[in-house]
């Protein structure tokens, strides 16, 4: 009598489908999701770090710190400086707002992110208003919202879409359907 070994527990039975993460049962994270995530807070931290370094700098330099506060001649104390000042601080709030969702969302895997990282791309123009610091971001984030339209990022949406919207079961029509007065009541 011939003893034959047994398959290991889990593995000749079930198969593996590569996309799916085997301990969480969620689509993996494609290489370009990773990127894109990553450049939209990379581009994010360039935005504060340029505001930021305009903030120390316009200390003792107001009208070079930053390029909006050198379109505008102000005086020391003027009103006009603090609004400027305001207004770069709006626009940190505007570009890393953008571009956090858009990261955060895509790295969650909601397709709508797609046009999510092209508001982000428009949105972090106005780093421009800033200084070169914060002009480096502007290419990290329209690389990041361009990632997001590439073939494995839609696959990696259209999993988690299918994941979160699984589809109905398909209902068997039966058969044993009585009208009327059931036949063990006649």
């Amino acid at each position: 009598m011939s003893e034959t070994a047994a398959p290991a527990i889990g593995t000749a039975t079930r198969t593996v489908d590569p996309t799916i993460h085997p301990l969480t049962g969620e689509p993996r994270r494609p290489a370009v999701v990773w990127t894109a995530t990553g450049l939209f807070f990379a581009g994010v931290a360039c935005v504060v770090a340029g505001v930021l370094w305009a903030f120390w700098r316009s200390i003792r330099e107001f009208p070079d710190a930053a390029w909006l506060n050198g379109v505008v001649p102000t005086e020391p104390g003027a009103l006009l400086r603090v609004l400027m000042v305001t207004a770069l601080f709006v626009v940190v709030l505007l570009v890393g707002a953008s571009s956090i969702i858009a990261g955060h969302y895509a790295w969650r895997g909601f397709g709508w992110t797609r046009r999510a990282g092209i508001v982000a791309a428009v949105v972090v123009l106005l780093a421009l208003l800033v200084n070169w610091v914060a002009w480096i971001g502007i290419p990290l984030v329209w690389v990041g919202a361009a990632l997001l339209w590439t073939p494995p990022a839609r696959r990696f949406f259209d999993q988690w879409h299918l994941r979160r919207h699984p589809a109905p079961p398909p209902v068997e029509p039966s058969r044993d359907v009585f009208y009327g007065p059931l036949p063990r009541f006649r």
